[in-house]
C-alpha cells in the first residue's frame, strides 16, 4: 500500500479546512481585522505554552534525523500537533490552526502505520515549525498579527504534496515498530507542575531581594548584641532566609536546552540554504540560568550559530581538499564555572586568518596599516567586534552587513557577562560567553574607599592581595604606573580614589595596601583599596538614568546598616583609568598597566649606553644582572674577563660593538647583562641598566643591518633599538661555532628550496613566535601557533602539519612532555621534529633526542 491512498488532496484539505473553520477569516494578508477578545494573562499563557509545544516538536523531529527515535516519538508528534491546534483555534489564530491541522492529517497515516517519515516529509514539517514558530514572536509584539493567505496555502500544499510522495513498505505494524529503537526511558511523568504567571514571580523575587536586606540588618545588628536568645534567632532566621533565597531562585531558573535545542533546526535550514553538511552537538543543555538572562543570550548565540555556519564551516569540497571530513561540527558546550554560566561555541572549520582580518579593517577604514602592524594576534582577532566589520564578500540573508558581532558583545556586556574569542586558522573558531546566574541577588565583596563604601561582585574578582612592611614585595612604579610583581607577572594597578576623582595622584601606604585583584574582559589589574571588610549577598538596584552614564558603577545596594553602597564595574574602572592614562599622555609603560594581561605581551631590559638613544635586549636572552666592581676586571691575552661562580665570565662592550664612545677609564663599577649561549656564559657591558618595559608592540626587525642591531620598537615618545646580544658574542669570538646538528630521522621530510610546508610552531614567548615566523614565512612556509605543548596537541588533531618546532620550558606541557606525547601516537611516528630551546647544554639535547625530537637547535643562534 502507499500513503498517498490514505491521504487527501491539497485541494481536498483546503476545502476541508475552509468548511471546518468558516468563522476564521485569512482575507487579510498581514493582520486580524478584530481585536483578540482573551486577557492579557492568557494571551501571554498560549504563548508560552505555543513555544514549548514548537521547541518539544523540533526536539522529536530531530530524533528522525538521526536516527534515534523510539516507538512513542511519532506519537508525541502527532499529539503536540494536535495540542498546538487547538490552542490556536481557541484564541482564534485561525492561520496557526490551519497549519498545524494541515501537519496533523498527514501524521495521521504515519502515526497509524508506525512509520519513519521520509527526509522530504520531514522537510516541509520543519518549514511548516519554522513558519509556526516566527509567527508566534510576531504575535508577542503584534497580537493582531497573521501569516499572509498565500503562505498558509504554500505551506499546506507543499506539506501534503511531500506526504503524497512518499511510499511505504508492505509491511506489518509488528515489522515497523521492530524497525524502530526501543525506548530506554519510561514515558511517564510523575513530576506534577502548575503555570505562574512571570509577573508573580518577579514580585515574589522583589520581596525576596527585601527579606535578604532585612537579613543582613538583623545579622548585623545581632552581632553587636550580648542577648543570646535573639543571637539564636537571627542565625536562624539567616538559615532559613537563605534557604527561601536559594529555592525562590530555582523558579525563575530554565535549563539552556531552552533556546539551544532550537539551533538544531537553525543549523538545518542553514545547512540546506547554504548547501553544506553542518551537524550540530550540544552538551550541558540541562544547565539552568535565569529566565531574564536566557532571553538575553537568545540572539546573541543565534547570530554565532550563524557565523558559524556562514563564516566558519567550509563547502563539503573545500573540506575535503582540506584533509578533513565533508560534514561540518559545531559544538555549544554550557557549564559551571566559578559562579558563572560558560557557554563555548566551536566550530571545526577555516578559522580566522590574521591576514584576512587586517585586509578587511584597512579596507574599511577602520585601521591605518600602521595601527594592525603593530596589533597582537589577540587584537587582531577581536577586529571582528568593530562597529560595521564583516569579512563576507558580499551581502547575503544570512551575513555581511557588518552590524553582528559588535552587537553580540554590546549585548553580552549589558548583562554583566564577557566575551571571548580564539582562533586557529584553517582550523577551528571558539567563542566563549561567560555569563553570571542572576542578576538579582549576587554575592559581593564590600571595601572603603575614601569615606564611601562600595561593593564588588566576587564573579569579578580573582584574589585579594595584602602588602604590609613585612613583604618581600612591594608596589613599584614603572614611568609613574604603580605595578606589583604577583607570581612573577607584572600586574597593573589602579588607586580607586585615583580613577573616582577623589585624589588627583598616587599614594603609597608604606604600613598595609589592601589590592583586589580583578578580571575585566580580556586582562587583569589590581584595585587598590583603602580597606576590604566582608562579604555579603547584595540585592542589586539599577541606577537613576541620570546616573547610567557613570562608567564605574552598575548598580547600588542598601547594606545591613542601611547605608547605599554603589556596585563598582570592573570592566568601567578600566576604562576610565586607561582614558586617564591617555589624557596625561603617558608612555608605552603607562598603557600598559591597562592593554591585555596575555602572552602577547612581550617584556625587554632597558638599558642605557652612550648614545641619546634608549636601547633594550629582549628579556628572554638575559640570564642575570650584575654590577662588578671594575678592579676585578683582568685580562685573558687581550680579551676583558671577570672571574665569576668558579669560572671565568668573559666580557663584550656593546659601546664598542655598535661605534659608541668608551666607558670613562675611571668608572668604578661595570653593569654586566649576563647571556648563556651553549651552555656558557658571557657578559654584555652596558653604560647602565634602566628597567624593564613589557609591550604589545612588536619589534621591527627590517630597519637596521648593523652588527649588534636587530631593530627598532617604537613607542609614542621615543624610539627604542633593540640589540641582539649573541651576534655581539659572535662578532667578538667569530671562532665561536654552533654544535653540529644531527642526522634527519628516518622518514623525515627533507625540505627543499621551492618547497612550502605546513609547520606547527610551538613557542610561548611572543617575541620568539613573531621572529621565527617572519623567518620560515620569507622561505615560503606556512605557520600555525600553539603557546604550549597541551594546545599543541589540540592543534595537531585538527590539522596536519609538515614539521613541528617546539621550545623546552613552556607553562601547562614543557616540550620534552610534549614530545613524547606525540611519539606515543602511532600516527605521528615519522613526524619531524625540531627542538628550539635556548636551553642547550649536553643534559637538555640528550634528554631531547630521547624525547622524540629529531633535531635540537639553539633558539637564540
Amino acid at each position: 500500500t502507499t500513503l498517498a491512498a490514505t491521504i487527501d488532496t491539497p485541494v481536498e484539505i483546503s476545502t476541508a479546512l475552509q468548511a471546518e473553520h468558516t468563522d476564521h477569516s485569512l482575507d487579510d494578508d498581514t493582520t486580524g481585522t478584530d481585536a483578540p477578545s482573551f486577557s492579557a494573562e492568557a494571551f501571554n499563557e498560549f504563548l508560552t505554552e505555543a513555544e514549548e509545544i514548537l521547541s518539544r516538536l523540533a526536539c522529536s523531529l530531530r530524533l528522525y534525523d538521526e536516527s534515534k527515535q523510539t516507538p512513542e516519538t511519532i506519537n508525541d508528534i502527532y499529539r503536540d500537533t494536535h495540542s498546538f491546534k487547538g490552542a490556536a483555534f481557541l484564541f482564534g489564530f485561525s492561520d496557526l490552526g490551519d497549519v498545524a491541522h494541515a501537519m496533523e492529517s498527514c501524521l495521521e497515516p504515519l502515526r497509524v502505520n508506525c512509520q519513519i517519515p521520509e527526509k522530504i516529509f520531514l522537510n516541509e514539517i520543519f518549514n511548516c515549525i519554522k513558519s509556526l514558530d516566527q509567527a508566534v514572536e510576531d504575535k508577542k509584539n503584534n497580537p493582531r498579527h497573521r501569516l499572509k493567505t498565500k503562505e498558509v496555502s504554500d505551506l499546506v500544499q507543499a506539506l501534503t504534496q511531500a506526504a503524497k510522495t512518499i511510499v511505504l513498505k508492505d509491511c506489518s505494524n509488528k515489522e515497523a515498530t521492530a524497525a524502530i529503537a526501543p525506548s530506554q526511558e519510561s514515558q511517564n511523568d510523575t513530576n506534577a507542575s502548575i503555570r505562574v504567571p512571570v509577573a508573580l514571580l518577579d514580585n515574589l523575587m522583589t520581596l525576596m531581594g527585601e527579606m535578604v536586606l532585612v537579613r543582613n540588618q538583623v545579622l548585623q545588628f545581632s552581632s553587636q548584641s550580648e542577648d543570646l536568645n535573639f543571637l539564636n534567632l537571627s542565625q536562624r532566621l539567616n538559615v532559613v532566609t537563605s534557604e527561601i533565597q536559594e529555592e525562590m531562585m530555582k523558579t525563575r531558573m530554565q535549563p539552556i536546552g531552552n533556546i539551544t535545542n532550537k539551533f538544531f533546526r537553525v543549523t538545518r535550514d542553514l545547512s540546506q540554504e547554504l548547501k553544506k553538511n553542518i551537524q550540530l552537538h550540544i552538551s550541558g543543555a540541562e544547565t539552568e540560568l535565569d529566565k531574564s538572562l536566557l532571553e538575553a543570550i537568545k540572539d546573541p548565540l543565534t547570530h554565532i550559530i550563524r557565523n558559524a555556519c556562514d563564516h566558519g564551516i567550509e563547502t563539503p569540497q573545500a573540506r575535503k581538499n582540506n584533509g578533513k571530513t565533508e560534514h561540518g561540527n559545531i559544538h555549544i558546550k554550557s557549564y559551571h564555572e566559578g559562579g558563572q554560566i560558560v557557554i563555548e561555541v566551536q566550530d571545526d572549520g577555516r578559522g580566522l586568518s590574521r591576514e584576512k582580518l587586517s585586509k578587511k579593517a584597512i579596507e574599511k577604514g577602520l585601521f591605518t596599516e600602521a595601527q594592525v602592524a603593530s596589533m597582537s594576534d589577540k587584537e587582531i582577532l577581536n577586529i571582528i567586534f568593530a562597529p560595521g566589520f564583516s569579512t563576507a564578500s558580499m551581502v547575503t540573508n544570512v551575513s555581511g552587513r557588518g552590524v553582528g558581532m559588535d552587537v553580540v558583545r554590546t549585548n553580552i556586556e549589558k548583562i554583566g557577562g564577557t566575551v571571548d574569542l580564539s582562533s586557529i586558522d584553517g582550523a577551528s573558531t571558539k567563542i566563549q560567553l561567560k555569563i553570571p546566574l542572576t542578576l538579582a541577588i549576587v554575592p559581593a565583596l564590600i571595601i572603603e574607599g575614601g569615606q564611601s563604601t562600595y561593593a564588588i561582585p566576587q564573579v569579578k574578582l580573582l584574589e585579594l592581595v595584602r602588602i604590609d612592611s613585612s613583604s618581600d614585595t612591594k608596589i613599584e612604579f614603572l614611568q609613574d604606573t604603580p605595578v606589583y610583581r604577583l607570581r612573577g607577572e607584572i600586574l597593573p594597578l589602579v588607586y580607586l580614589s585615583q580613577v573616582l576623582g577623589t585624589s588627583q595622584s598616587f599614594k603609597n601606604n608604606t604600613e598595609i595596601t589592601n589590592i583586589a585583584v580583578l578580571h575585566a574582559e580580556n586582562f587583569c589589574f589590581g584595585l587598590i583599596v583603602d580597606a576590604i571588610k566582608d562579604t555579603a549577598d547584595i540585592v542589586v538596584k539599577p541606577l537613576n538614568r541620570l546616573l547610567k552614564s557613570l562608567q564605574a558603577y552598575s548598580g547600588a545596594t542598601i547594606l545591613g546598616d542601611g547605608s547605599v553602597a554603589l556596585i563598582l564595574d570592573p570592566t568601567g574602572l578600566a576604562k576610565l583609568s586607561k582614558m586617564q592614562m591617555d589624557q596625561n599622555k603617558k608612555s608605552d609603560k603607562a598603557a600598559l598597566a591597562l592593554t591585555e594581561k596575555s602572552s602577547e605581551t612581550q617584556e625587554f631590559l632597558l638599558i642605557q649606553l652612550n648614545s641619546p638613544t634608549k636601547h633594550a635586549i629582549v628579556l628572554n636572552y638575559v640570564h642575570r644582572l650584575e654590577e662588578f666592581n671594575a678592579s676585578t676586571v683582568e685580562y685573558s691575552g687581550q680579551q676583558k674577563v671577570v672571574r665569576y661562580r668558579n669560572s671565568v665570565l668573559p666580557l663584550v662592550s656593546a659601546n664598542k660593538i655598535l661605534g659608541y664612545p668608551d666607558e670613562p677609564t675611571d668608572k668604578i663599577n661595570l653593569n654586566v647583562v649576563v647571556i648563556e649561549r651553549s651552555g656558557s656564559l658571557f657578559g654584555i657591558e652596558v653604560s647602565t641598566i634602566v628597567d624593564t618595559l613589557s609591550t604589545t608592540l612588536e619589534v621591527q626587525l627590517d630597519h637596521n643591518k648593523r652588527v649588534g642591531m636587530m631593530g627598532n620598537l617604537s613607542t609614542e615618545d621615543e624610539l627604542i633599538v633593540i640589540i641582539d646580544p649573541v651576534e655581539m658574542i659572535l662578532a667578538t669570538f667569530p671562532n665561536l661555532k654552533a654544535p653540529e646538528l644531527p642526522p634527519p630521522a628516518q622518514g623525515a621530510t627533507v625540505a627543499t628550496e621551492t618547497s612550502g610546508f605546513n609547520i606547527l610552531l610551538v613557542e610561548d614567548t611572543p617575541f620568539f613566535r613573531k621572529h621565527v615566523k617572519k623567518i620560515l614565512e620569507a622561505e615560503g612556509h606556512r605557520v600555525q601557533f600553539a603557546c604550549d605543548g597541551k594546545e599543541a596537541l589540540e592543534v595537531l588533531e585538527k590539522i596536519t602539519v609538515d614539521l613541528v618546532i617546539s621550545d623546552i620550558e613552556m607553562p601547562k606541557m614543557n616540550g620534552f612532555q610534549f614530545a613524547k606525547a606525540v611519539r606515543s601516537n602511532s600516527k605521528y611516528k615519522n613526524l619531524p621534529m625540531m627542538a628550539l630551546s635556548s636551553r642547550f647544554d649536553a643534559q637538555h639535547k640528550t634528554e631531547g633526542h630521547a624525547a622524540g625530537f629529531d633535531k635540537y637547535l639553539e633558539k637564540i643562534n
